[in-house]
């Protein structure tokens, strides 16, 4: 049966990554792709364009779907499209209006400006950049979402429309929770070292006898068993600790100890005693350890690219949907319904039903985006999803997740980290441990369309509803599965956290200072890029309902391998053997490259060269007159020599009017902003990135809106997050189905909860 996808033509305009990716995401998934110039050739190119069709005499109009995309500069001529039915997508460094609408940007400026490069490296040196064009690899996903909103909303009405992505506002929303904290309580996220920028410990890149491992021990339970395997259960008894927490909350304290305990155990027997008693923690892995890992080989991931060598598999599978490296053909078009576009008031996927079992940051984000494409999000939660009853102070002071640092009477309805992603959610609260809960699940299954959860593969047949009783219950239902390592695998029952994977999967082994060791990010990104590409999982599902009558698929979201394709380009690098040293900040074809300080505690500015005439430009308002005809070659060998001595200029110049005099000249820069800087930026104020929301626990405060913009159906913020339970009657009686006896019975066994457990 024919796919949604293998019905359309697609034509690829431009030659970023970020538009790149759209493409070849399109093109392996099933649809004719074609690309009027190909990638200068290079061990990079395969990964992108192996699926697509070169040609130089594109006729736009025959086009479904037409991707124009810049990788630095702004699109000069923006395209619209040229029948009532074609969707165009724009993608390019900033929007096409605001302050920033005609500046030049790069990976490291995306993200100074989106607020992510701040949180990287050692708080007394420098930002460091992480995974070369991972920013542009996220905006490419969020592009590819947005064209398949578009696709449904065509699907439903006939209309096409233009849909608009910049790389700074997908960085931007992007934050797991820098943002909230300072809209929140004013605090601001800074560099914590070689770990995990946020709350918790121990979270980051530890030091092995033969290696390095990545640990996210995130909570108390998790952290007992730590201190119990590691013989350092004593620091409970520390005077500057009451409880568990607030040695959690003490990096200095626990560091001192683990790390030297750490530095004398063997990885692979750590790693396999720690994973035997649940504690989150994977290998540091280089290019080389991914490409013989057993886990991936058993699993079938890697491909075959046309000049052979191993390639990442799919970022998700469909159980009827096929994806496959190689070009494809366009297959018969699929008339589209007519329904009237007022009828997508809240946007395309208005009138759908998702049931969101997720919880921490992939999952919910997924579910997020959908609800604010439209969907009804109803969150089945289980009781101890949020907080506790009581939170102890240190965790309130140390996260900062609540709303003037008070926990208030209702801390599990008060907390940003499980707001932000709740928002234009419902909720329902479900006891699942007790036979009346999964009952009532199971009155639920038959009136939704989509169930999203991301437990272990082993978690949802405990409680009984594997994949078969599931489709058993609603056949027609999409079924979005999100397991770390996935369903199969010797390592598909680990425990896995978006801080271990990024380390499993090379990103770990790709960032770090010049000369020196592996570094963590300052986020998790295998979390954030699991949650987009299960967004758009969903979406080609229900694409292939909607028009082709395709029903019931599971789609599997394994989030070591979204992460991987994150990292295919290097991954072609390292087989050709051009796989360097980490660099820092530097990056070949740019010199200089770098983050320079600027006057002000903690103030810096990323600044990339891409051409002579930037160099010149550049030279001329740093007064560097003297070393403005060195050529590219000459830069890069004394890109030392250069670094200090723009260092020494930019050392006194306020960071944003030394970027705004950089970008009027041409020169690709950006202040490295923080969480405060980026809440109140002008370029995402001009496009009303932030909207309020108020909440009747929590108070009002701004969130960043879905980043993908659609001219005719965009996304809507309709609500703010709902206190726990907040739905359980709607649940019970209008979708359940349940008498107002049968509802009440519930509350009082428990089953139906709007507080904690104790």
């Amino acid at each position: 049966m024919t796919t949604a996808l293998e019905s359309l033509l697609v034509v690829e305009i431009g030659r970023s990554v970020a538009g790149a990716y759209v493409g070849k995401l399109f093109a392996d998934y099933g649809s004719e792709v074609h690309i009027s110039e190909a990638m200068k050739p290079s061990a990079t190119s395969a990964f992108f364009d192996d699926s697509k069709h070169l040609n130089s005499t594109i006729v736009l109009n025959e086009a479904d779907v037409v991707i124009q995309s810049s990788h630095s500069d702004p699109i000069e001529s923006p395209l619209a499209p040229i029948n009532p039915e074609q969707v165009v997508l724009r993608i390019s460094p900033f929007p096409s209006e605001g302050p920033y609408s005609k500046w030049k940007s790069t990976d490291l400026v995306d993200a100074a400006l989106g607020g992510h490069l701040r949180l990287t490296g050692d708080p007394s040196r420098e930002p460091l950049s992480g995974v070369p064009d991972l920013v542009h690899m996220a905006s490419g996903a969020t592009g590819f979402i947005g064209v398949l909103a578009a696709l449904m909303t065509r699907a439903r009405t006939g209309r096409g429309q233009i849909v608009e992505v910049s790389h700074q506002e997908v960085i931007a929303s992007l934050h797991q929770f820098s943002l909230l904290r300072y809209t929140h309580n004013g605090a601001i996220l800074n560099r914590m070292g070689n770990r995990y920028s946020g709350p918790g410990t121990p979270i980051g890149a530890y030091e092995c006898a033969d290696g390095w491992i990545g640990l996210a021990i995130a909570q108390s339970d998790q952290m007992e068993r730590l201190l119990e395997v590691t013989g350092l259960i004593g620091l409970l008894d520390h005077p500057d600790v009451a409880n568990i927490l607030d040695l959690m909350a003490n990096q200095e304290l626990l560091d001192s100890e683990l790390i030297p305990y750490l530095k004398n155990q063997d990885r692979s027997e750590l790693i396999e005693l720690f994973q035997a008693l649940r504690l989150p923690v994977a290998p540091i892995s280089s290019i080389e350890d991914l490409l013989k890992d057993p886990h991936f080989h058993e699993r079938d991931f890697w491909q075959t690219s046309k000049d052979g060598r191993l390639v990442p598999g799919p970022p998700f599978r469909m159980s009827d949907h096929d994806w496959g490296i190689g070009p494809k053909e366009k297959k018969t078009s699929f008339a589209s319904q007519e329904e009237p576009l007022e009828s997508l008031k809240n946007g395309p996927l208005t009138g759908m039903r998702i049931l969101d079992m997720t919880r921490v940051w992939a999952g919910p984000l997924a579910a997020r985006i959908l609800a604010d494409l439209g969907a009804e999000v109803l969150m089945a939660e289980v009781p101890w999803t949020r907080t506790p009853l009581v939170v102890p102070e240190s965790y309130v002071t140390s996260t900062h997740f609540f709303p003037d640092d008070e926990a208030g009477l209702q801390p599990w309805n008060r907390t940003g980290f499980h707001n932000k992603y709740a928002n234009n959610k419902l909720s329902t609260v479900i006891e699942l441990d007790k036979e009346e809960g999964r009952n009532f699940f199971k009155k639920l299954l038959p009136t939704i369309d989509v169930l999203i959860e991301n437990f272990a593969p082993r978690v949802m047949p405990n409680f009984g509803f594997d994949e078969e009783v599931l489709k058993q219950r609603n056949p027609s239902m999409t079924y979005i599965t999100m397991p770390g390592y996935g369903r199969s695998g010797p390592n598909k029952d680990w425990v896995a956290y978006g801080p271990t994977l990024d380390g499993h999967v090379g990103h770990t082994w790709l960032t770090g200072y010049e000369g020196e060791g592996p570094w963590k990010c300052g986020i998790a990104w295998p979390d954030p890029i699991a949650g987009l590409h299960a967004a758009a999982g969903v979406l080609v599902a229900l694409l292939d309902r909607q028009c082709c009558g395709i029903s019931g698929q599971t789609v599997e979201v394994p989030q070591a391998e979204t992460a991987i394709n994150m990292i295919g380009q290097h991954i072609l690098s390292a087989q050709a053997g051009l796989q360097s040293e980490r660099m820092g900040n530097k990056r070949p074809g740019r010199a200089p490259q770098g983050v320079y300080r600027c006057s002000g505690e903690d103030r810096w500015i990323a600044i990339s060269v891409l051409d002579d005439h930037c160099w010149k430009a550049l030279c001329s308002v740093t007064g560097l007159i003297e070393l403005a005809e060195l050529t590219y070659e000459e830069r890069w060998l004394r890109h030392d020599e250069v670094d200090l001595a723009l260092s020494n200029f930019t050392v006194a110049q306020v960071d944003t009017i030394l970027m705004a005099q950089l970008q009027n000249v041409g020169v690709p820069c950006g202040a490295v902003l923080n969480a405060a800087d980026v809440v109140n930026d002008p370029q995402l104020k001009a496009v009303e990135f932030f909207e309020p929301l108020a909440h009747d626990e929590a108070g009002t405060h701004v969130w960043p809106r879905f980043a993908a913009r659609l001219s005719l159906t965009p996304a809507t913020m309709r609500r703010s997050a709902p206190t726990m339970g907040e739905h359980n009657e709607y649940a019970a009686l209008e979708l359940a189905g349940l008498d107002e006896r049968e509802y009440e019975r519930l509350i009082d066994l428990g089953v139906l909860r709007i507080t904690p457990p104790e």
